[in-house]
């Protein structure tokens, strides 16, 4: 989820859950302290690849939320009886960032340090305006209820409670769908989509050499949200198509299909690091391209990010694409 999501829920959480009304500095703390799993971005610093495989690790393991949660206490300066934020706020605010990361499809290792699995509920988009307008309208016309004191709080958690409730709904119809279409499917996977609940990338394990990728719409008549965001970042992603329409594409899978870069230092890590890793492009020359459908929602595959770039020569290579064709070398992973 993004920064400002993941401040204005500490906020939500600040206003809705104490006994008594915190102070804005408290406040203030609370959202920063919702952001504070996200410090681990601090490991772009070291290399693109270092990120990648560290980002939603420790900072947001369930694992180490007692952890994070003492060290933080103990840093508040001041007598401990007397701090306003106790240490179940604290946990709670962090367990709000973690939670909000875990219902988005990227993943999130919520075992580490012990484990690099990458847990994802899958109802709710990176960037999702109107989840975010749930929980900062109430916030908003809170000067205006100054007599309900913690309503607020408590309504803009109930409208994101309610609209995540509303994804995982349509999430279990979008896979419903997705399994009558294709009924002997091995596994489907409903991914959210930009700038609404209801639409959804569905991805079926089709067979042993390849996944099948369709859009589903499960509301066409509603208004389209992509105006809440630049129109260049919207425009760049698939528009769903009408309901009942299904356009299957078949890609092949990364597995069983790419002898020549078994060998390649950097493979093993993309492996790891896709959901669904499947080849872009025949082998053409020297090369071979990867992408994962999960970053699929893109018009062409050009533009998918992370993409993985196998060059084989004296020695092979491979390289991670981000955006705009920036390149990281994957060597020795």
């Amino acid at each position: 989820m993004d920064p400002l999501t993941h401040a204005i829920s500490g906020w939500a959480l600040a206003r809705a859950l104490p006994g008594r009304h915190l102070p804005r500095k408290q406040v203030v703390l609370l959202a920063l302290l919702a952001m504070a799993p996200d410090a681990d971005y601090v490991l772009i610093f070291f290399s693109d690849v270092v990120y990648l495989q560290y980002h939603r690790g420790i900072t947001h393991s369930l694992l180490m939320l007692p952890l994070w949660t003492w060290l933080f206490y103990s840093l508040l300066p001041g007598r401990r009886e007397q701090q306003p934020v106790m240490p179940w706020l604290i946990g709670g605010a962090l367990l709000t960032h973690i939670f909000l990361d875990l219902i988005t499809a990227y993943g999130t290792m919520i075992l580490a340090p012990f484990s690099d699995w990458r847990a994802s509920l899958d109802l709710i988009f990176i960037i999702d305006p109107l989840f975010t307008l749930c929980l900062l309208l109430p916030l908003l016309l809170a000067p205006a209820c100054k007599r309900h004191g913690r309503g607020p709080g408590m309504i803009s958690l109930a409208l994101a409670g309610a609209y995540i409730g509303l994804a995982a709904w349509n999430h279990g119809q979008a896979m419903a769908v997705a399994r009558k279409e294709i009924p002997r499917t091995i596994q489907v996977d409903a991914l959210p989509m930009p700038f609404s609940p209801f639409h959804w990338q569905v991805i079926a394990d089709a067979s042993e050499t390849s996944f099948a990728r369709t859009v589903v719409d499960l509301a066409p008549a509603l208004p389209d949200t992509s105006g809440l965001l630049p129109g260049a970042f919207a425009q760049r992603f698939i528009a769903p198509g009408p309901a009942n329409t299904f356009r299957w594409q078949s890609f092949m899978k990364m597995k069983g299909n790419v002898s020549r870069g078994e060998k390649v230092d950097g493979v093993d890590f993309y492996r790891w690091f896709a959901r669904y890793p499947v080849l872009l492009q025949p082998a053409h020359r020297n090369t071979l391209d990867f992408g994962d459908l999960q970053f699929g929602i893109y018009r062409h595959e050009a533009d998918w990010p992370f993409r993985l770039q196998v060059e084989f020569g004296k020695p092979a290579r491979a390289w991670l694409i981000w955006h705009n064709g920036r390149k990281t070398e994957l060597s020795g992973r």
